[in-house]
């Protein structure tokens, strides 16, 4: 039988994700996928598995579930949230064991806005189009194609999680960027000499006005409208594309972003800063720093780099005996001597 988790208290916007469903957006279906693409592999690192699994990303705040039927291998990674299982605090980043009956609490989000929650094998809900995503604008996609809430109930898809030793992962340095890199945009010929050096010299804020899709920007900057293009044909739109309306507002497209857009995009946000886009704290203050193309690709290998190097940083979760409840459950002694031999 598999251990499922039931949600007793749902933060705002959670929703079961994975690494999305690309190759779709020519028909329409946008890519979605998780918000902090690092921070997947950092649970499959905790895990010690490789595959593209299903998690649980939480926004701004987590909330409180319970373990029901079978233990369950869980992990946490992204953005930092306290975290205790049965009012017991266990570090954020770790892999750890929950039996049937314990309940798991997380808090607020801190220095960032998305957290994840991995399970082993990761949670089994209906595959469409190759993804476990949900898209709750489209009302398809992970727990019946909307965020949840108290009461759902999520299947593990291993019946008998392998029990992995407790490690820990260090905190990553994406989340305290503040100075997001980027590429000229597909229409930034259409921004005159003088808006494009405002663009690059502009000091930022994150606006609350923020979802999946996008986030609109605050700025104290002079006016970088285009001064023309808008009303040009719409085209394709990647993750990262700054668009800019004809009031001069900048709006930075994320994971849930539409297929296309007829806004002219002055910039994008360079692969590698995606997911520090992404966790940029509201009223977080940042700026854009241009880079070239080379750049890009070459920040893009470093990061994979990194993230395949994610297994060998993880440590072994040193904890105090004290705080260990079910301290008799654990193989303290692994072979003994005899010391006349």
């Amino acid at each position: 039988m598999s251990g499922r988790l039931r949600v007793l208290q749902a933060g705002p916007a959670m929703t079961v994700q994975d690494a999305g469903r690309p190759g779709y957006q020519r028909y329409g279906v946008a890519e979605g996928g998780a918000m902090d693409q690092h921070a997947l592999a950092e649970g499959n690192a905790l895990l010690l598995q490789n595959t593209d699994t299903a998690v649980l990303e939480m926004a701004v705040a987590g909330g409180q579930f319970q373990v029901i039927d079978a233990p369950l291998q869980l992990a946490t990674s992204g953005c930092r949230m306290d975290l205790f299982v049965d009012d017991q605090p266990l570090p954020w980043r770790s892999n750890f064991l929950v039996n049937p009956g314990q309940v798991i609490r997380i808090g607020q989000a801190r220095g960032g806005v998305y957290g994840y929650l991995h399970v082993q094998g990761g949670f089994d809900v209906p595959l469409i189009l190759g993804s476990r995503s949900t898209h709750t604008r489209a009302g398809f996609g992970g727990f019946q194609g909307r965020s949840l809430a108290s009461g759902d109930e999520l299947v593990a898809m291993v019946a008998a999680p392998t029990e992995v030793r407790c490690r820990r992962l260090p905190e990553p340095h994406y989340l305290e960027r503040r100075e997001i890199r980027i590429v000229r945009g597909a229409q930034a010929h259409l921004f005159s000499d003088s808006n494009r050096s405002t663009f690059l010299h502009a000091d930022f804020r994150m606006s609350s006005r923020r979802d999946r899709m996008g986030a609109r920007l605050e700025t104290d900057a002079d006016s970088f409208a285009a001064s023309g293009g808008l009303t040009g044909i719409s085209d394709a739109v990647v993750a990262g594309d700054v668009q800019v309306t004809g009031d001069g507002v900048a709006t930075v497209l994320l994971a849930d972003r539409q297929p296309t857009g007829g806004y002219p995009r002055i910039a994008t946000v360079i692969s590698a800063d995606l997911a520090a886009m992404a966790q940029l704290p509201t009223n977080a203050a940042f700026s854009f720093k241009l880079v070239s193309m080379q750049e890009a690709v070459s920040a893009m290998r470093q990061q994979r780099l990194a993230l395949a190097g994610l297994p060998a940083s993880c440590t072994p979760l040193v904890r105090d005996p004290a705080d260990v409840p079910d301290l008799l459950r654990y193989n303290l002694i692994d072979g003994a001597i005899n010391a006349q031999d």
